[in-house]
């Protein structure tokens, strides 16, 4: 079963500033096809045959007494940095062991991208998905996403009350029960959200989902300055042939160039057949002064040791 995604994405999703309580523009709403596994489940998740095409529908409704506009796209699966499954439209970045994207077998058509409703007005959305004629192993995982972007007065756009809704699509292979396999790939330095960090970098190199997440990571520096700094996160999940990013904020620390050892382990559970599953990855490498001086230069420095010092005589 595929409930624990349905979980995250078959909902609204309502980015608005919490004191507003107005309720949504309009809703959509999935037509299951006969390939449904589960009826249950509020977003697709089905069988498919080799080189099989499938129309899927989805039925959108305008609630107000005006006409709106929505914009309606696909996008792959990925995981976010630190874990959990996130959608990015453009397979750009994805993980080279994804060998099919969701936005390359499937397609929206023309009317399905950007939709007019009129007050109160209901339409069909259409998807066409075609499966690869090649053998599919485990999953492949996207979304339709749809988001309704509204404007304050003055034509400045206000992020903070668009409206927008994720529903997923879980296609299961003709080889679906693969495990989930993860893989260390590297530990860099970065910036993050304007702060020094190092990334370790973890790869699930086949096609199944992994949740129930949690990870741990250590990163030591060996010899002079010497010190330790610990991740660690859980009831996560990571996406299927996709980068798990851990990362390890120094905060306001400056980053020093040298030899680093990282020990990491993560846990999760199989999404098929909810076996615990473990990785264990203890790996030496070096930060190089260059990159230290390029990560350092950009990142913020401490307000309270950075600023001007103000000297206060008090007279007696």
């Amino acid at each position: 079963s595929l409930a624990f995604v349905g979980l995250m994405l078959c909902q609204m999703t309502q980015v608005q500033a919490a004191a507003q309580t107005q309720k949504a523009d309009f809703e959509v709403q999935p037509i299951l096809p006969e390939e449904q596994e589960d009826l249950s489940l509020n977003y697709f998740n089905m069988s498919l045959a080799q080189g099989q095409t499938k129309k899927l529908e989805m039925r959108i409704q305008n609630f107000t007494d005006h006409a709106i506009t929505v914009h309606s796209d696909l996008r792959n699966a990925m995981t976010q940095i630190g874990g959990g499954i996130s959608f990015q439209d453009s397979p750009q970045g994805l993980d080279p062991s994804l060998k099919v994207p969701f936005t390359k077998i499937a397609k929206l058509d023309k009317k399905s991208q950007t939709i007019k409703l009129a007050a109160q007005e209901t339409k069909i959305l259409k998807m066409v998905v075609k499966m690869p004629e090649d053998r599919t192993n485990g999953m492949i995982y996207g979304d339709w996403h749809f988001i309704e972007y509204l404007n304050k007065k003055g034509g400045q756009s206000s992020v903070g009350s668009n409206y927008a809704y994720s529903v997923g699509v879980a296609l299961k292979g003709q080889h679906y029960k693969v495990y989930p396999e993860l893989k260390y790939d590297k530990t860099e330095a970065m910036i993050y959200r304007r702060h020094a960090a190092m990334g370790i970098k973890i790869r699930n190199t086949q096609p199944m989902v992994i949740n129930k997440v949690s990870a741990k990571a250590v990163v030591s520096k060996e010899g002079l300055f010497a010190s330790k700094h610990v991740f660690s996160t859980s009831n996560q999940s990571i996406a299927p042939n996709s980068v798990l990013t851990l990362l390890i904020s120094w905060d306001y620390d400056r980053l020093k160039p040298g030899k680093y050892t990282i020990d990491t382990v993560v846990r999760g559970q199989n999404l098929w057949n909810k076996l615990p599953l473990t990785w264990h990855f203890k790996k030496r490498f070096t930060i190089k002064a260059d990159d230290v001086k390029a990560v350092n230069a950009q990142a913020l420095k401490n307000p309270l040791t950075s600023g001007p010092m103000l000297l206060l005589l008090v007279g007696s």
